[in-house]
């Protein structure tokens, strides 16, 4: 009981550090939560009202504005739309960022200087980086199609966003490249973080690169790739600016994802409540991501 009681009226030094630290955090820690919980609560309670404009006042409506979304014509290609941008860019993204962390583990001044340009995509702004794909994409005057027509390959030169066949799977490729330096990154601190003393035992036993990589490698990276997928797929689901510039969703509605189709009904229907009925859908799946990623956090805890 005295232990307790001198704890609380005269705390050690460590305990009055982590009070003054406290103080320090507690207010933009309210700040941010607020800025994240009001909005969250109030497009949940549009998503189950009637909203009037420009007062913004609400009746509630129960499913009947989810309802609305998917009898929409346009919503099973949008979700078809969606899950194919997802799969695709978490394929593309985890494929490129961890082959390229596996070329870039070293020590060299060449590796170090090779990382440094590799990174740069990630560096770029998206609208900037859009805007420059544009360019490079335009049919008739665009750097890809004349590269093609210079090298005898005009026959590969197409309207690359213009032709619903192609529109999305380019956007990918684009969305990709801006991407995969961060995939990169954090499977190269993981690779980094591997003791070369497992390496170093196992080739004394005999086992071959492959064997390593298979038995070393890959279970060693196999937290850090689970959190990489986790936020891989809630970066797609809410990717928004490199597609809007780019397609805008078209031609039609062959590249337009959930996140295109919410600011469609939001700020070209003014339909709010029809947004946040779709918003409340996007959150909901980001909301599974992350259940599916924070057990793996916290069993890994429990093994540290």
């Amino acid at each position: 009981m005295r232990q307790f009681v001198n704890a609380l009226y005269r705390p050690s030094i460590r305990q009055k550090r982590a009070r003054t630290g406290m103080l320090f955090v507690v207010p933009c820690a309210l700040v941010v939560l607020l800025m994240m919980i009001v909005p969250v609560v109030r497009t949940v309670s549009f998503a189950f009202s009637k909203v009037t404009l420009p007062s913004f006042d609400t009746e509630f409506t129960g499913l009947e504005n989810f309802r609305k979304i998917l009898a929409m014509e346009e919503f099973p290609a949008v979700i078809r739309n969606t899950f194919i941008w997802v799969a695709g860019s978490v394929i593309l993204r985890v494929s490129l960022g961890f082959l390229a962390a596996m070329v870039m583990d070293g020590q060299g001044k060449g590796i170090k200087m090779a990382r440094l340009l590799a990174l740069l995509p990630w560096t770029v702004p998206s609208i900037v980086s859009a805007n420059s794909w544009r360019w490079i994409l335009q049919g008739d005057f665009g750097v890809l199609n004349m590269v093609l027509r210079e090298m005898g390959l005009g026959s590969l030169a197409k309207l690359w966003l213009g032709t619903a066949a192609t529109a999305l799977p380019t956007v990918l490729v684009t969305y990709a490249w801006a991407g995969f330096p961060f995939v990169m990154m954090m499977i190269l601190a993981g690779l980094q973080g591997i003791s070369t003393e497992m390496y170093e035992s196992s080739a004394i036993d005999g086992a071959s690169k492959i064997q390593q990589f298979f038995y070393i490698t890959l279970p060693s990276l196999k937290s850090v790739i689970k959190m990489v997928i986790a936020l891989e797929i809630v970066s797609a689901i809410n990717a928004f600016d490199l597609l809007y510039v780019l397609t805008g969703g078209g031609p039609g509605t062959s590249s337009e994802i959930l996140g295109l189709l919410i600011y469609r009904l939001g700020f070209s229907r003014f339909d709010f409540a029809g947004a946040s009925a779709a918003s409340t859908l996007l959150i909901g799946t980001a909301l599974v991501c992350f259940l599916f990623y924070a057990p793996t956090q916290f069993r890994k805890k429990r093994e540290e």
